[in-house]
C-alpha cells in the first residue's frame, strides 16, 4: 500500500485516476470550488469564510460557494486543523501532478 501511495506522487496516471476517486471530478462545480482553492491558497492555511469567498469569486453565487465547499470538507479534500483548513497534501499533490 504505501508503494502504491509514494508512486500516485510521481505517475501522472495513477495521480490523475487518484483524484478522481476521490470524487473532485464528479461534478463540475465541485472541480471549479477545488481549482479556486488551489488558485487561492495552494499549500496555505485558509479558514471557512477565505474558502467560501474565494470560490465565490470564481463562480459568482454566494450560496453556490457555501454549499461546493461544503461538500469539498464531506469528501475529506480538506485537512481541518481547528479552524484552519488545507488542501488535503496527497491529494493535492496528485491533482497538480495530473493537470
Amino acid at each position: 500500500m504505501l508503494r502504491r501511495l509514494a508512486g500516485l506522487r510521481t505517475d501522472r496516471t495513477e495521480a490523475r485516476a487518484f483524484a478522481e476517486a476521490t470524487g473532485v471530478y464528479a461534478d463540475p462545480l465541485l472541480a471549479a470550488g477545488y481549482r479556486a482553492l488551489d488558485d487561492e491558497f495552494k499549500d496555505s492555511p485558509f479558514d471557512l469564510e477565505g474558502a467560501v469567498t474565494a470560490v465565490a469569486l470564481k463562480i459568482e453565487d454566494e450560496d453556490e460557494a457555501r454549499w461546493i465547499v461544503s461538500c469539498l470538507d464531506t469528501l475529506q479534500v480538506l485537512d481541518s486543523d481547528n479552524t484552519q483548513l488545507r488542501l488535503e497534501p496527497v491529494l493535492h499533490q496528485c491533482v497538480v501532478l495530473s493537470l
